[in-house]
């Protein structure tokens, strides 16, 4: 039994669900634009300079956000009429008192212990909340004409709220470098804030329902197909052997398999398509082939396996009750129970990687280009591991078999070898 260690705090992982899960699409995709116009509407009044490193953007309760605030700062309480809530700004006093030392012709950073902001500090960051204010309405105005303006600053932390401590927030958190030391601009404002907007936005984008399409969402979606790529394997032939006939193979054994006359393209595990196997340009090339031949062609193809090619169904046996081994009895064999083992064992044509967009849009003829290089020998696969090498020999009547050739540890040490 593991022991309970008392300072580990109990994991909830159904904790997020109970928290709203969609973010402020329209807050996220706009705060590091209005961020970024901040840094240079501060740069533009105040002549000096003003970078911004990083945006944050999370949906956390009321409690979390005021308690993330700074000690020395100074915030903003804005109306955001017309929709419904208020938006409180924090500026950090470091940014503050980088900025008054830059305006009083400071050259170097003096780092010290701020306790808080002196009166001259204060009245800059006014400016700096009223500008951060008017920068944020002039990015909205495009969508919803928003009149912020300061109904209150204030410094002490413990005095701000602008909703129950329940309640969830956006938080978007700039941060900024000046010459002379850097500092965040914080703005917090209701999750809920915004919903009527979000709901009219997403009406007209249509993702409830409305008249028009999403586009963001649709070239996401065709930019992720584009670029997902899908492994496929192309297989010439399968069987299920006993345990004992495939630990009894040895280099230059026959397979008990016949090689198929098309080749079976997997993905994920699964059979996708029927192609003809070929070369071009010193690679092995498969020719897809159209979705009904395919299908016929490949139920065919599973009926031709005979023998050994054929699932073994082992036979029924019934279990005894377990019964105590006496003291030095011998111990029992499990020769029996591995001879009914079956290994999945399958050979290799070659792979390649394809777009999912590309794999969607696969017609029959197309040529897919493998990474096997003509004169190869093919991968043998057991239980999807790879177990060892093959060639292709003919056995009667025109068929074709694989030969093992060598088992792919020892091919590649003599890789490793030939290297160094």
């Amino acid at each position: 039994m593991l022991e309970i260690d008392p300072n580990v705090e109990a994991l909830d992982l159904l904790d997020p669900m109970r928290a709203p899960l969609l973010r402020s699409v329209l807050m996220e995709t706009l705060a590091d634009r209005f961020m970024r116009q901040i840094a240079f509407v501060l740069f533009q009044r105040m002549r000096h300079s003003v970078q911004l490193l990083s945006c944050i953007h999370n949906v956390i309760s009321h409690e979390s956000a005021m308690s993330a605030l700074p000690e020395v700062m100074l915030a903003g309480i804005s109306e955001l009429t017309p929709l419904r809530g208020r938006m409180l700004l924090a500026i950090d006093g470091d940014l503050i008192g980088a900025m008054v030392d830059a305006m009083c012709g400071a050259t170097a950073a003096h780092p010290f212990e701020r306790y808080e902001l002196s009166v001259l500090e204060t009245r800059i960051g006014r400016q700096m909340v009223d500008l951060a204010f008017a920068t944020i309405s002039e990015t909205f105005t495009p969508i919803v004409p928003l009149n912020l303006a300061a109904i209150a600053y204030e410094n002490a932390t413990g005095m701000l709220a602008i909703a129950d401590g329940q309640d969830w927030m956006i938080a978007v958190t700039g941060i900024f470098e000046t010459e002379l030391g850097s500092g965040t601009i914080r703005l917090i404002v209701p999750y809920s804030a915004f919903e009527t907007l979000e709901a009219k936005i997403a009406n007209q984008s249509g993702l409830l329902g409305g008249r028009g399409p999403d586009v963001n969402w649709t070239g996401g979606i065709d930019q992720l197909t584009d670029s997902t790529k899908v492994g496929l394997r192309f297989e010439v032939a399968r069987a299920q052997l006993p345990l004992v006939l495939f630990q009894a193979l040895r280099p230059g054994d026959l397979l008990p398999v016949t090689l198929w006359p098309h080749a079976v393209a997997v993905g994920g595990g699964v059979d996708l398509f029927l192609a003809d196997y070929g070369q071009q340009g010193g690679h092995v090339c498969c020719r897809v082939m159209a979705e009904n031949e395919g299908e016929t062609q490949m139920v065919d193809q599973r009926e031709r396996l005979t023998g050994a090619e054929k699932l073994i169904e082992p036979e029924r046996v019934e279990l005894e009750r377990l019964q105590a081994q006496p003291r030095g009895a011998a111990a029992i064999t499990a020769k029996v129970v591995l001879d009914r083992v079956q290994v999945a064992v399958a050979v290799e044509l070659g792979r390649t990687q394809i777009s999912v967009k590309d794999l969607r849009a696969l017609r029959h003829g197309q040529i897919l280009q493998l990474n096997q290089v003509i004169g190869e020998p093919l991968a043998i696969f057991a239980n999807g591991q790879k177990l060892a090498y093959g060639e292709v020999v003919a056995v009667a009547n025109d068929r074709y078999g694989v030969r093992v050739t060598a088992l792919a540890e020892d091919a590649a040490k003599e890789e490793e070898e030939t290297a160094s």
